[in-house]
């Protein structure tokens, strides 16, 4: 375990740090780059660690695993007005797996990346929009694949079931309008060239628009590179809680995602 890895160079900003959970037999070993949520705000990568091991629990199932996890910190709104910023961060984070690869005893070719909640809304986003990785110099195929779990996915249709302070995070961040909010919208980009997705739906999660995850699972129906899972009884926190418990089912579906290598 390493914690507070500056993946910015320039920055002292604990927000742009990450903390690595390596596996110590398999090498090289697969990464997962792992994205909280939070609603895009004031949440961390530490969130209630002490008390419900979150997310560094997430880190050390994975390792568990074989399989080498950085934790990432971004910057969140208030922090930021806008969300190309965070994602632009959590590109950054992938750019310094990626370079850091042979150091860490990485597979290069075996960069995935996970998001929970707001978490999985970014992770899936940049597996659809290949600009934010370009810009931030990230080269093409870096990514073999990505695991949203109880992400966000239509942020127009959102707004009827989010509460009003959420929905000023969510229009600060990606609207004003109806257009901006489509674009940043994962449901938009299914369909086009986009790296294996995996999304993962709780069946039980109270905190995301059930109407939102039986479109998108109709839509991935249709798309060969989108796969859709349904986790039953757990809910929306609770399925990343659990990570690493005797009765966790997330790190398997994970971890057979990986194997699978379905970006490579």
């Amino acid at each position: 375990m390493r914690l507070d890895v500056p993946y910015v160079s320039a920055s002292s900003d604990p927000k742009q740090q990450l903390d690595l959970y390596l596996p110590r037999e398999t090498k090289p070993f697969p990464m997962v780059v792992f994205v909280h949520g939070g609603y895009w705000s004031a949440q961390d990568r530490r969130w209630l660690q002490p008390v419900l091991g979150t997310y560094g629990n997430v880190g050390a199932a994975l390792a568990h695993r074989g399989i080498g996890a950085a934790i990432v910190g971004y910057r969140q709104f208030p922090q930021v007005q806008r969300g190309d910023d965070s994602l632009d961060d959590i590109a950054r984070a992938i750019r310094f797996v990626a370079q850091s690869a042979a150091k860490l005893g990485a597979d290069p070719l075996r960069i995935f990346v996970m998001g929970h909640s707001a978490g999985g809304h970014l992770a899936s986003l940049l597996a659809m929009d290949p600009r934010i990785l370009q810009r931030n110099d990230v080269a093409p195929g870096t990514v073999a694949g990505v695991i949203s779990v109880d992400g966000i996915f239509d942020l127009r249709a959102s707004l009827r079931y989010l509460k009003a302070d959420q929905v000023k995070v969510m229009s600060t961040l990606f609207g004003p309008d109806d257009a901006a909010l489509a674009e940043h919208s994962t449901i938009h980009h299914l369909g086009s060239d986009h790296p294996p997705i995996l999304f993962v739906d709780s069946t039980d999660d109270e905190e995301i628009c059930r109407e939102g995850f039986r479109a998108l699972r109709e839509l991935a129906q249709r798309d060969a590179n989108a796969e859709f899972v349904e986790l039953d009884g757990l809910g929306h926190n609770e399925i990343i809680i659990r990570a690493g418990m005797s009765d966790d089912p997330i790190t398997t579906v994970v971890a057979r995602f990986v194997a699978e290598g379905r970006g490579r």
